[in-house]
Formats: C-alpha cells, structure tokens, sequence
C-alpha cells in the first residue's frame, strides 16, 4: 500500500479519537455530574478497538465534583474494558456504555465537601437512617433531624446535628470511628451518642454498613480534615 495512503488512513483514525469520541467522552462523563470544575478525559486504545466501539482503557481527572448533590475535592479513575456504541456516536447519537465496566481509582472527600453535601437528601437521609438503626431510644418517627457538621479526625468521624420534635430543637452529637470490614463493608466502631450537649455520652454498638457487592475497596484513610478513598465499582449501563 502507498505509504502517503497509511498516513492519511492513521491521520483519519486520529480525528476519529480527537473529532468524535474524546468530546463524545467528556460530554457523557460531564453529564453524569451536577458539577465539575476541571475534567480531563484520556484514552487508551488501538484503532480497530477503537473503531470497533471498544475502549480497553479510560482515564478521568476531575476536581471539586458534585455527584448527587455529593461533594468531592479530587477523583482520580481508570476504567477499563468500556463497549460503546461508537458507530450510533458518529451519526450523531449520544455515547453510551453497553457492558458493566470496572473503574478503579481514588477520591478525596474534605471537610468542607461532607459539610457541603449534608444539603444533600442522600446524605441527610442516610445519616438520619443510620442513627435510627444505632439508637432506637431517639424515637425518630416522631422527629426530624437537622444535621449541621461533620468533622473529620484521624479514624473518627464527629457528627452534629439537631433533633426537631415540633416546637422543640434537640441537639445532638454522634462519634465514631470508621474502617473498613471488608472490600464492600464500612464498620463504624465504639458509636457514641451525646442528646443535649450537657448529658453524658451513651456507649453504643458498632455498627456495619454494606456499601454493595459491586464496591470493592482497597483502603479508606481518615486524616484531619480529610477522608481518602482507594478501590474500584462496577459501574453498569
């Protein structure tokens, strides 16, 4: 074959990555987010892979994401294995995933991110749950709670929050320590509960939480200020 006929082949297969599938990527990762104030998206692939729809890996670089109302300092991942409908792509369809995909990496979750996302009904919701399955005694059927801060100390966490029984605003303070079980299991250790910042602290058991067989996570480090996560998600279509 001419040489000047591969060189225009391979310049061609070129603007295939850089013309359709990087921004079809990077618009399909962006539209996964509320928000995103740097991303970068890499790709790793052969042509006939690529052509074929198949990317065998995915880097993302994102900073200050907002996922589900879920705040997140730095994400660091890798997928691997991507199917994609690319040849719907390039007549003009949006990107999908068309097979479960692994993505591994590592996120960073600051103080300022948890406290942030405590606007969250996800959040909210899951540490007013979390409290109804630790302490009964506080009778949440009859009560909402207002969570305030979460502060983050090497293995612990302290979370404060208010308890509102109609005309009557309860505070209350819960600390813990966190690790983890096992690849998809949280454990909160030696769970303390505080109603009314003068009482005494109630002494509660520890307490698992199944994050779900699709996680599978390495390591989870808990620093001043800071939480650092390390591990991988099945991430399906």
């Amino acid at each position: 074959m001419n040489p000047n006929h591969l060189e225009r082949d391979k310049t061609a297969r070129h603007r295939l990555i850089s013309k359709v599938l990087s921004p079809a990527l990077w618009l399909f990762i962006r539209s996964q987010v509320e928000q995103v104030s740097h991303l970068e998206v890499e790709i790793a692939s052969s042509d006939r892979q690529i052509l074929s729809g198949s990317i065998p890996r995915l880097s993302i670089f994102a900073d200050r994401v907002v996922y589900k109302g879920l705040h997140f300092a730095k994400i660091r991942l890798m997928g691997e294995e991507m199917q994609t409908n690319l040849r719907q792509t390039m007549r003009g369809q949006p990107l999908q995933l068309l097979e479960p995909m692994v993505v591994s990496g590592e996120a960073m979750l600051q103080e300022t991110d948890l406290n942030a996302s405590l606007q969250s009904d996800l959040l909210s919701t899951a540490l007013t749950e979390l409290l109804s399955k630790l302490a009964p005694s506080c009778n949440l059927l009859q009560a909402q709670v207002d969570w305030t801060r979460i502060a983050i100390a090497p293995e612990s966490l302290l979370l404060q929050g208010n308890l509102v029984n109609f005309s009557h605003t309860i505070p209350i303070t819960l600390k813990c320590g966190l690790q983890l079980s096992s690849c998809h299991e949280l454990l909160l250790t030696q769970p303390q509960l505080q109603i009314f910042s003068s009482s005494l602290w109630e002494q509660l058991e520890d307490y698992a939480i199944d994050l779900g067989s699709h996680v599978n996570l390495k390591e989870l480090t808990l620093q001043v200020g800071q939480i650092v996560c390390r591990g991988s998600i099945t991430v399906m279509p």
